[in-house]
């Protein structure tokens, strides 16, 4: 697990878990436990979340949508 500060300390968080490993709550666990270590920090926990188990590990420790992210690579293909 890796924790960046980011502009307006925001704390960014992710969790990444084998897939022969998914489905035992580690996700939940490891990333609980983030959130919390940040908001003793003082910082705002924010999620990025792709599409497949990730949104329904953020639902479950309480995130919400508030808005979105768009990612473009230039000059590919040249």
């Amino acid at each position: 697990m890796r924790r960046c500060r980011w502009p307006g300390e925001a704390a960014h968080l992710c969790v990444l878990t084998r897939p022969d490993q998914r489905g035992r709550g580690l996700a939940r666990a490891v990333a609980s436990r983030a959130v919390a270590d940040g908001l003793t920090k003082r910082l705002l926990p924010q999620w990025r979340a792709r599409p497949g188990p990730s949104p329904r590990v953020a639902r479950a420790l309480g995130f919400r949508v508030l808005g979105g992210q768009l990612s473009v690579r230039l000059g590919c293909g040249q």
